[in-house]
Protein backbone atom coordinates (compact mmCIF):
# COMPACT_ATOMS: atom_id res chain seq x y z
CA UNK A 1 0.00 0.00 0.00
CA UNK A 2 1.48 3.29 -0.83
CA UNK A 3 2.58 5.28 2.44
CA UNK A 4 0.16 7.95 3.49
CA UNK A 5 1.93 11.86 3.47
CA UNK A 6 0.91 12.10 6.80
CA UNK A 7 3.07 8.94 8.13
CA UNK A 8 6.84 9.46 8.77
CA UNK A 9 10.05 9.49 6.75
CA UNK A 10 11.30 6.35 7.74
CA UNK A 11 8.47 4.41 8.07
CA UNK A 12 8.83 4.45 4.12
CA UNK A 13 12.16 3.84 3.74
CA UNK A 14 11.07 0.07 5.73
CA UNK A 15 8.38 -0.12 3.09
CA UNK A 16 10.40 0.43 0.44
CA UNK A 17 13.51 -2.10 1.36
CA UNK A 18 12.04 -5.39 0.26
CA UNK A 19 11.29 -4.14 -3.22
CA UNK A 20 14.96 -3.36 -4.14
CA UNK A 21 16.16 -6.64 -2.43
CA UNK A 22 14.09 -8.67 -4.63
CA UNK A 23 15.71 -6.89 -7.67
CA UNK A 24 18.68 -7.44 -6.48
CA UNK A 25 18.57 -11.57 -6.12
CA UNK A 26 17.08 -11.86 -9.28
CA UNK A 27 19.88 -10.10 -11.24
CA UNK A 28 22.62 -11.89 -9.26
CA UNK A 29 20.64 -15.18 -10.41
CA UNK A 30 21.13 -14.42 -13.65
CA UNK A 31 24.60 -13.36 -13.42
CA UNK A 32 25.28 -16.69 -11.92
CA UNK A 33 23.62 -18.32 -14.75
CA UNK A 34 25.58 -16.65 -17.59
CA UNK A 35 29.02 -17.33 -15.42
CA UNK A 36 27.98 -20.60 -15.52
CA UNK A 37 27.17 -21.47 -18.84
CA UNK A 38 30.76 -19.78 -20.00
CA UNK A 39 32.63 -22.18 -17.72
CA UNK A 40 30.75 -25.03 -19.60
CA UNK A 41 31.78 -23.85 -23.02
CA UNK A 42 35.28 -22.77 -21.98
CA UNK A 43 35.89 -26.43 -20.54
CA UNK A 44 34.20 -27.55 -23.92
CA UNK A 45 36.75 -25.97 -25.73
CA UNK A 46 40.28 -26.98 -24.06
CA UNK A 47 38.69 -30.53 -24.06
CA UNK A 48 38.86 -30.17 -27.78
CA UNK A 49 41.47 -27.98 -28.58
CA UNK A 50 43.54 -31.19 -26.82
CA UNK A 51 41.79 -33.69 -29.01
CA UNK A 52 43.24 -32.50 -31.79
CA UNK A 53 46.61 -32.39 -30.53
CA UNK A 54 46.73 -35.73 -29.63
CA UNK A 55 45.77 -36.78 -33.48
CA UNK A 56 48.49 -34.00 -34.97
CA UNK A 57 50.69 -35.99 -33.04
CA UNK A 58 49.70 -39.22 -34.04
CA UNK A 59 49.46 -38.91 -37.92
CA UNK A 60 52.73 -36.82 -37.75
CA UNK A 61 55.83 -38.75 -39.12
CA UNK A 62 59.37 -39.11 -37.80
CA UNK A 63 61.74 -36.42 -39.33
CA UNK A 64 64.26 -39.04 -39.62
CA UNK A 65 62.60 -41.43 -41.42
CA UNK A 66 61.33 -38.45 -43.76
CA UNK A 67 64.51 -37.23 -44.86
CA UNK A 68 65.70 -40.70 -45.90
CA UNK A 69 62.59 -41.19 -47.84
CA UNK A 70 62.99 -37.91 -49.54
CA UNK A 71 66.79 -38.74 -50.38
CA UNK A 72 65.36 -42.31 -51.37
CA UNK A 73 63.32 -40.71 -53.55
CA UNK A 74 66.09 -38.05 -55.50
CA UNK A 75 68.49 -39.03 -57.83
CA UNK A 76 71.95 -38.92 -57.07
CA UNK A 77 74.08 -36.02 -58.51
CA UNK A 78 77.44 -36.85 -60.63
CA UNK A 79 80.48 -35.54 -58.21
CA UNK A 80 82.47 -32.32 -59.88
CA UNK A 81 85.25 -33.01 -61.73
CA UNK A 82 88.62 -32.71 -59.71
CA UNK A 83 90.64 -29.05 -59.23
CA UNK A 84 94.40 -29.46 -61.19
CA UNK A 85 96.57 -28.16 -59.05
CA UNK A 86 98.82 -24.80 -60.10
CA UNK A 87 102.35 -24.25 -58.77
CA UNK A 88 102.75 -20.97 -57.70
CA UNK A 89 105.80 -19.10 -56.75
CA UNK A 90 106.76 -18.25 -53.36
CA UNK A 91 106.72 -14.63 -52.84
CA UNK A 92 106.77 -14.89 -49.16
CA UNK A 93 109.44 -16.19 -46.80
CA UNK A 94 108.83 -17.20 -43.35
CA UNK A 95 110.21 -15.05 -40.20
CA UNK A 96 112.45 -16.66 -38.30
CA UNK A 97 111.19 -18.32 -34.73
CA UNK A 98 113.75 -16.77 -32.65
CA UNK A 99 113.10 -13.79 -31.12
CA UNK A 100 114.81 -10.41 -32.38
CA UNK A 101 116.91 -10.35 -28.98
CA UNK A 102 118.36 -13.79 -29.77
CA UNK A 103 118.64 -12.78 -33.84
CA UNK A 104 120.68 -9.34 -32.75
CA UNK A 105 123.31 -11.38 -30.21
CA UNK A 106 123.59 -14.45 -32.75
CA UNK A 107 124.42 -11.90 -35.60
CA UNK A 108 128.27 -10.80 -36.26
CA UNK A 109 128.82 -7.16 -34.22
CA UNK A 110 130.60 -4.51 -36.87
CA UNK A 111 133.41 -2.83 -35.90
CA UNK A 112 133.50 0.68 -35.51
CA UNK A 113 134.92 2.85 -37.17
CA UNK A 114 137.62 4.78 -35.59
CA UNK A 115 138.70 8.57 -36.23
CA UNK A 116 140.46 9.97 -38.42
CA UNK A 117 143.67 11.22 -36.15
CA UNK A 118 143.22 15.06 -35.81
CA UNK A 119 146.56 16.22 -37.37
CA UNK A 120 148.10 19.45 -35.55
CA UNK A 121 148.28 22.09 -37.02
CA UNK A 122 151.74 23.45 -38.41
CA UNK A 123 153.98 25.40 -35.48
CA UNK A 124 156.46 28.83 -36.04
CA UNK A 125 158.36 30.84 -33.55
CA UNK A 126 157.37 33.80 -31.88
CA UNK A 127 156.67 36.60 -34.22
CA UNK A 128 156.02 34.61 -37.09
CA UNK A 129 153.07 32.81 -38.69
CA UNK A 130 153.56 29.05 -40.20
CA UNK A 131 153.33 29.60 -44.04
CA UNK A 132 151.32 27.30 -46.26
CA UNK A 133 152.24 26.19 -49.91
CA UNK A 134 149.46 26.33 -52.57
CA UNK A 135 149.40 22.29 -52.30
CA UNK A 136 148.39 22.33 -48.26
CA UNK A 137 151.91 21.60 -47.03
CA UNK A 138 154.26 23.46 -44.51
CA UNK A 139 156.89 25.41 -46.21
CA UNK A 140 158.02 27.43 -43.13
CA UNK A 141 157.44 30.37 -41.87
CA UNK A 142 156.57 34.26 -42.23
CA UNK A 143 157.52 37.19 -39.98
CA UNK A 144 154.67 39.22 -38.85
CA UNK A 145 154.35 42.97 -38.46
CA UNK A 146 154.78 44.13 -35.11
CA UNK A 147 150.92 45.73 -34.79
CA UNK A 148 150.21 41.47 -35.06
CA UNK A 149 152.76 40.92 -32.26
CA UNK A 150 151.40 42.74 -29.29
CA UNK A 151 152.14 40.53 -26.36
CA UNK A 152 149.25 42.55 -24.25
CA UNK A 153 146.12 43.43 -25.07
CA UNK A 154 143.73 45.63 -23.73
CA UNK A 155 140.12 43.83 -22.92
CA UNK A 156 138.65 47.31 -22.49
CA UNK A 157 138.77 47.80 -25.99
CA UNK A 158 138.37 44.55 -27.48
CA UNK A 159 135.48 44.11 -25.23
CA UNK A 160 133.99 47.68 -26.50
CA UNK A 161 134.68 47.32 -30.41
CA UNK A 162 133.02 43.81 -30.47
CA UNK A 163 129.71 45.36 -28.52
CA UNK A 164 129.51 48.20 -31.23
CA UNK A 165 129.91 45.80 -34.01
CA UNK A 166 127.25 43.70 -32.87
CA UNK A 167 124.98 46.82 -32.34
CA UNK A 168 125.34 48.25 -35.56
CA UNK A 169 124.50 44.90 -37.47
CA UNK A 170 120.97 44.87 -35.96
CA UNK A 171 118.37 46.71 -37.96
CA UNK A 172 115.87 48.49 -36.63
CA UNK A 173 113.01 47.14 -38.56
CA UNK A 174 110.57 46.59 -35.35
CA UNK A 175 107.85 48.92 -34.96
CA UNK A 176 104.26 49.37 -33.81
CA UNK A 177 101.68 52.04 -33.86
CA UNK A 178 100.17 54.75 -31.50
CA UNK A 179 96.96 56.00 -31.62
CA UNK A 180 97.69 58.16 -33.82
CA UNK A 181 98.91 56.17 -36.56
CA UNK A 182 96.03 53.60 -36.45
CA UNK A 183 93.43 53.97 -38.69
CA UNK A 184 90.08 55.47 -37.64
CA UNK A 185 88.48 56.55 -34.11
CA UNK A 186 88.32 60.14 -35.17
CA UNK A 187 84.23 60.08 -34.14
CA UNK A 188 83.53 59.76 -30.43
CA UNK A 189 82.11 56.33 -29.42
CA UNK A 190 78.92 57.54 -28.00
CA UNK A 191 77.79 60.63 -25.76
CA UNK A 192 80.07 61.89 -22.62
CA UNK A 193 76.60 61.49 -20.21
CA UNK A 194 74.16 59.74 -20.09
CA UNK A 195 74.45 56.08 -21.32
CA UNK A 196 75.95 54.48 -18.16
CA UNK A 197 79.16 53.79 -19.77
CA UNK A 198 82.52 54.86 -19.13
CA UNK A 199 83.83 57.63 -21.08
CA UNK A 200 85.66 57.26 -24.60
CA UNK A 201 86.85 59.71 -26.88
CA UNK A 202 88.05 57.14 -29.81
CA UNK A 203 87.69 53.58 -30.61
CA UNK A 204 91.81 53.47 -31.41
CA UNK A 205 92.21 54.14 -27.75
CA UNK A 206 95.02 51.85 -26.20
CA UNK A 207 92.66 50.20 -23.95
CA UNK A 208 90.51 49.14 -27.11
CA UNK A 209 90.77 46.31 -29.66
CA UNK A 210 92.77 47.23 -32.39
CA UNK A 211 93.61 50.28 -30.68
CA UNK A 212 97.20 51.98 -30.47
CA UNK A 213 100.15 50.79 -28.54
CA UNK A 214 101.56 52.59 -25.51
CA UNK A 215 105.64 52.56 -25.33
CA UNK A 216 105.93 49.80 -28.10
CA UNK A 217 108.84 49.81 -30.14
CA UNK A 218 109.22 52.30 -33.46
CA UNK A 219 112.08 52.15 -35.12
CA UNK A 220 115.01 52.35 -32.74
CA UNK A 221 118.75 52.59 -33.89
CA UNK A 222 120.59 50.66 -32.20
CA UNK A 223 123.86 51.81 -34.00
CA UNK A 224 126.64 53.20 -31.89
CA UNK A 225 130.04 55.31 -32.99
CA UNK A 226 133.44 54.08 -31.35
CA UNK A 227 136.41 56.51 -32.26
CA UNK A 228 138.54 54.72 -35.38
CA UNK A 229 141.72 54.95 -33.17
CA UNK A 230 140.14 52.29 -30.41
CA UNK A 231 138.30 50.16 -33.33
CA UNK A 232 142.06 49.86 -34.54
CA UNK A 233 143.64 48.85 -31.78
CA UNK A 234 140.66 46.39 -30.77
CA UNK A 235 141.32 44.50 -34.23
CA UNK A 236 145.04 44.71 -33.74
CA UNK A 237 144.20 43.17 -30.00
CA UNK A 238 142.57 40.29 -31.72
CA UNK A 239 145.11 39.22 -34.19
CA UNK A 240 147.51 39.70 -31.96
CA UNK A 241 146.00 37.23 -29.51
CA UNK A 242 145.37 34.62 -32.49
CA UNK A 243 148.78 34.88 -33.47
CA UNK A 244 150.08 34.12 -30.18
CA UNK A 245 147.53 30.93 -29.90
CA UNK A 246 149.27 29.70 -33.08
CA UNK A 247 145.46 30.30 -35.00
CA UNK A 248 147.13 32.50 -37.78
CA UNK A 249 148.31 30.86 -41.07
CA UNK A 250 149.51 32.79 -43.93
CA UNK A 251 148.64 30.69 -47.62
CA UNK A 252 150.97 31.43 -50.53
CA UNK A 253 148.12 30.31 -52.54
CA UNK A 254 145.10 27.64 -53.47
CA UNK A 255 145.90 24.73 -55.65
CA UNK A 256 143.37 22.97 -56.52
CA UNK A 257 142.26 20.05 -59.52
CA UNK A 258 140.76 20.98 -62.54
CA UNK A 259 138.89 24.45 -63.55
CA UNK A 260 136.04 23.28 -61.76
CA UNK A 261 136.93 22.59 -58.32
CA UNK A 262 134.92 20.37 -55.99
CA UNK A 263 134.08 20.57 -52.51
CA UNK A 264 135.62 17.21 -51.58
CA UNK A 265 138.98 18.96 -53.36
CA UNK A 266 138.42 21.70 -50.42
CA UNK A 267 138.22 19.30 -47.62
CA UNK A 268 141.38 17.18 -48.95
CA UNK A 269 143.28 20.70 -48.97
CA UNK A 270 142.00 21.73 -45.76
CA UNK A 271 143.07 18.03 -44.21
CA UNK A 272 146.69 18.57 -45.37
CA UNK A 273 146.66 21.52 -43.15
CA UNK A 274 145.69 20.10 -40.19
CA UNK A 275 142.66 20.38 -37.96
CA UNK A 276 141.89 23.86 -38.43
CA UNK A 277 137.82 23.63 -36.81
CA UNK A 278 135.94 26.90 -37.57
CA UNK A 279 137.83 28.44 -40.10
CA UNK A 280 137.80 32.46 -41.64
CA UNK A 281 139.63 32.22 -45.35
CA UNK A 282 140.85 36.03 -46.08
CA UNK A 283 141.34 36.17 -49.85
CA UNK A 284 142.34 39.84 -51.28
CA UNK A 285 139.91 38.82 -54.29
CA UNK A 286 137.61 35.83 -53.71
CA UNK A 287 138.06 33.77 -56.39
CA UNK A 288 134.33 32.14 -57.55
CA UNK A 289 135.20 28.62 -58.28
CA UNK A 290 137.00 28.18 -55.05
CA UNK A 291 134.07 30.15 -53.05
CA UNK A 292 131.29 27.84 -54.98
CA UNK A 293 133.36 24.53 -53.73
CA UNK A 294 133.56 25.96 -50.24
CA UNK A 295 129.81 27.27 -49.83
CA UNK A 296 128.53 23.50 -48.61
CA UNK A 297 131.44 23.41 -45.67
CA UNK A 298 129.35 24.94 -42.70
CA UNK A 299 132.86 25.33 -40.91
CA UNK A 300 134.58 27.79 -43.53
CA UNK A 301 133.93 30.91 -44.69
CA UNK A 302 135.82 33.28 -47.18
CA UNK A 303 136.04 37.05 -46.68
CA UNK A 304 138.06 40.02 -47.83
CA UNK A 305 140.63 42.54 -45.69
CA UNK A 306 137.47 44.44 -46.15
CA UNK A 307 134.33 42.56 -44.86
CA UNK A 308 136.19 40.81 -42.29
CA UNK A 309 134.65 41.13 -38.61
CA UNK A 310 136.02 41.37 -35.39
CA UNK A 311 133.22 38.21 -34.55
CA UNK A 312 134.95 36.70 -37.18
CA UNK A 313 138.41 36.40 -35.55
CA UNK A 314 137.39 36.27 -31.89
CA UNK A 315 134.48 33.23 -33.29
CA UNK A 316 136.79 31.12 -35.49
CA UNK A 317 139.51 28.79 -34.30
CA UNK A 318 141.90 29.31 -37.28
CA UNK A 319 142.27 32.10 -39.27
CA UNK A 320 143.81 31.44 -42.82
CA UNK A 321 145.23 34.69 -44.96
CA UNK A 322 146.35 34.61 -48.04
CA UNK A 323 150.21 36.12 -48.36
CA UNK A 324 148.75 39.82 -50.88
CA UNK A 325 145.57 40.22 -48.17
CA UNK A 326 148.14 40.34 -45.43
CA UNK A 327 149.33 43.81 -46.17
CA UNK A 328 145.48 45.25 -46.18
CA UNK A 329 144.91 43.74 -42.94
CA UNK A 330 148.26 45.41 -41.74
CA UNK A 331 146.60 48.72 -43.12
CA UNK A 332 143.61 48.36 -40.94
CA UNK A 333 145.01 47.70 -37.69
CA UNK A 334 147.29 50.87 -38.57
CA UNK A 335 146.97 54.50 -40.09
CA UNK A 336 149.61 53.13 -42.36
CA UNK A 337 148.57 52.62 -46.16
CA UNK A 338 148.80 49.34 -47.58
CA UNK A 339 152.20 48.31 -48.73
CA UNK A 340 151.57 45.79 -52.10
CA UNK A 341 152.99 46.46 -55.16
CA UNK A 342 149.71 48.34 -56.70
CA UNK A 343 149.40 50.99 -53.54
CA UNK A 344 153.04 51.43 -53.90
CA UNK A 345 152.72 52.48 -57.83
CA UNK A 346 149.27 54.59 -57.22
CA UNK A 347 151.67 56.37 -54.26
CA UNK A 348 154.78 57.24 -56.51
CA UNK A 349 152.08 58.58 -59.03
CA UNK A 350 150.36 60.92 -56.89
CA UNK A 351 153.92 61.88 -55.91
CA UNK A 352 155.08 62.35 -58.72
CA UNK A 353 152.19 64.38 -60.34
CA UNK A 354 152.31 66.48 -57.25
CA UNK A 355 155.79 67.27 -58.00
CA UNK A 356 155.32 68.04 -61.70
CA UNK A 357 152.26 70.60 -60.85
CA UNK A 358 154.81 72.29 -58.10
CA UNK A 359 157.28 72.61 -61.06
CA UNK A 360 154.71 74.10 -63.46
CA UNK A 361 153.58 76.47 -60.63
CA UNK A 362 157.38 77.64 -59.60
CA UNK A 363 157.15 78.28 -63.50
CA UNK A 364 154.84 80.08 -63.83
CA UNK A 365 155.34 82.57 -61.06
CA UNK A 366 158.59 83.36 -62.19
CA UNK A 367 157.46 84.25 -65.34
CA UNK A 368 155.20 86.50 -64.12
CA UNK A 369 157.69 88.14 -61.86
CA UNK A 370 159.70 88.91 -65.26
CA UNK A 371 157.06 90.14 -66.85
CA UNK A 372 156.63 92.68 -64.20
CA UNK A 373 160.38 93.69 -63.90
CA UNK A 374 160.29 93.88 -67.27
CA UNK A 375 157.38 96.43 -67.81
Amino acid sequence: MPAKKNEPANTKAKAAAPKASKADTLKAEANAKAAAKATEARASSRDAAKATKVDAKATKPDAKAAAKSAAAKTPARAAPPARRAVARPVTRVARPAAPRATRQAEEPKREKREAAPSKPLPTAPQGHAPLIAADGSSSGSIELPAVFTKVRQNAATLFQAFLTERANARQATSATKNRARVAGGGRKPWRQKGTGRARQGSIRSPQWRHGGVVFGPNGRQYWQRIPEKMRKAAFADAMSARVAEGRVLVVEGLKLNGDRPKTRDVVAWLGKIGDTGTTVFVWNEIDEGAARAAANLPDLELRTPGSLRLSDVIDSDTLLVMRPALDALVARATNAPPKHAGAREDAAKREAAMAGEGATAREAATSSSRETVNA
